[in-house]
């Protein structure tokens, strides 16, 4: 067929190939044969996208570039391939949250917090960059640093390209990791007033047109809003206080041994909504576990160079000897090796495992209250850490493991900073046995850079501009 007849292909043909695409790359491609294609890719994917809805797409690791501070690059867990044709330019500084395709970064540093949304995925005639309404902190906050790990997490309801007008956000920030809620067009955010019993949220999701968040002991809430009352001639953009509605009761925050590392709240694509609590190493372990590894590495590095000179010895012991044949012959002059290329050979030291669990709770409202604890996932296969939770079914990602959790370093803080490998707490962990495994492993050298995060992207560039 000459290549001036693909454009003549039917819908029909088309449709039944783009039909068997699981992700972006794989539309893009397709859209760069011919304009025809790239049009019909587009209404495609954007339906299918919309059909399906994005928490439950492929989604894909925002990494750090090695040597480029403000270049990142996508890596494809199912194909386990890094995209060298994809470069993002985004911020030097950790991702604070992941929803739609777009991306959270605290833009400065200040007494408030002011966030940034940024979707590199945006086609040249959409929004790219949102800023929104500095969040407020009070005097406890303030003294620390707002810088990236002051917001823990952030989501969004709605793709702004899409609703301009109706998208909502809500932020996890400060040091009680308290919520802030900003609706699109007003100029503040509403805050919620002091709980007792609710305190340092983990989670927080839109589901079925409502906000749920979930705390560190379990406790889940619905939010809403709640209008301060009116001053005569008052209109509707007022500030609002956000009231919580218990639905699951937590655990006593007196009971320690029950506290959770992280939690998260993940609807799949069935519908349901799920709760799973990420137990880390404790802080004095993740410290013993630290000076092991910078012991291991010493002693690794003492062998190596041992060995090497010991194989340096017999190189020299075998030149002597021709040495000796040849008296009678010009020999140049033995130079000593640089021993030095060696050691950057040395093998990479095992990633050290900070997760040690994860639990799964099937949440049962609105028919009743409580959770039910999950030993599989029913062939879903979950994506958690800074991100707005993902769950796919394992029928579109056959090379993923099914009944697993895919995670990323979702550690807030900059105690990785300090670490030896830097924030590198990726793996992947099976329900069903209990075992770990890995996805994508950061290299020594990406000690300090931002941590890799989750993304869902949304197809509205042009096949040059992704390709």
């Amino acid at each position: 067929m000459a290549s001036s007849q693909w454009t003549l292909l039917g819908d029909d043909i088309l449709n039944m190939i783009t039909d068997r695409f699981d992700d972006i790359y794989d539309y893009a491609r397709f859209g760069a044969v011919c304009k025809p294609w790239l049009s019909f890719s587009h209404r495609f994917y954007k339906h299918k996208h919309h059909l399906f809805r994005a928490n439950h797409q492929l989604p894909l690791l925002v990494v750090p570039m090695e040597g480029h501070q403000e270049i990142r690059g996508l890596y494809n867990i199912a194909k386990d391939t890094l995209c060298n044709q994809i470069q993002l330019s985004l911020p030097y500084k950790r991702c604070c949250g992941s929803s739609h395709g777009w991306l959270f970064f605290v833009d400065n540093k200040s007494p408030q917090i002011e966030l940034v949304l940024i979707n590199p995925f945006a086609s040249e005639s959409e929004n790219s960059m949102i800023k929104l309404p500095p969040i407020q902190c009070d005097d406890g906050d303030r003294v620390m640093h707002m810088d990236e790990y002051g917001v823990n997490k952030v989501v969004l309801s709605k793709d702004p390209n899409d609703f301009p007008n109706d998208f909502e956000v809500i932020a996890i920030y400060g040091g009680t990791q308290t919520l802030a809620h900003y609706k699109s067009g007003n100029n503040f955010w509403s805050y919620a007033k002091p709980n007792k019993e609710i305190q340092c949220f983990a989670d927080v999701i839109f589901y079925k047109g409502m906000a749920y968040a979930v705390d560190f002991y379990s406790w889940i809430v619905r939010i809403y809003r709640k209008r301060y009352k009116q001053r005569p001639g008052g209109n509707n953009s007022s500030p609002c206080y956000l009231r919580f509605k218990t639905i699951n009761e937590g655990l006593s925050e007196y009971l320690w041994c029950d506290y959770s590392g992280n939690a998260y709240l993940v609807e799949t694509s069935m519908g349901e909504l799920l709760h799973v609590r990420r137990d880390y190493l404790t802080m004095e372990e993740r410290i013993r576990k630290d000076a092991e590894i910078e012991e291991e590495m010493k002693r690794a590095r003492a062998e190596y160079e041992a060995r090497t000179q010991e194989d340096h010895d017999e190189l020299r012991e075998e030149i002597n000897k021709i040495m000796d044949e040849l008296e009678n012959q010009q020999v140049e002059e033995y130079v000593e090796p640089d021993v030095s290329k060696y050691l950057e050979e040395l093998p990479k030291y095992d990633k050290p495992q900070l997760s040690v669990n994860f639990t799964v709770f099937k949440l049962n409202f609105p028919s009743s209250r409580g959770q039910k604890s999950m030993e599989t996932l029913n062939g879903e296969i979950l994506f958690v850490g800074d991100n707005n939770s993902v769950s796919v079914p394992s029928s579109r990602c056959p090379t993923l493991i099914p009944n697993s959790i895919y995670y990323t370093d979702d550690y807030v803080g900059d105690y990785f900073q300090n670490l030896a490998f830097g924030s590198c707490d990726t793996g992947v962990f099976n329900l069903e046995n209990k075992e770990f495994g890995k996805h994508f492993v950061p290299s020594f050298s990406a000690k300090g850079m931002p941590p890799p995060i989750f993304v869902v992207p949304r197809y509205r560039c042009s096949a040059k501009k992704i390709v």
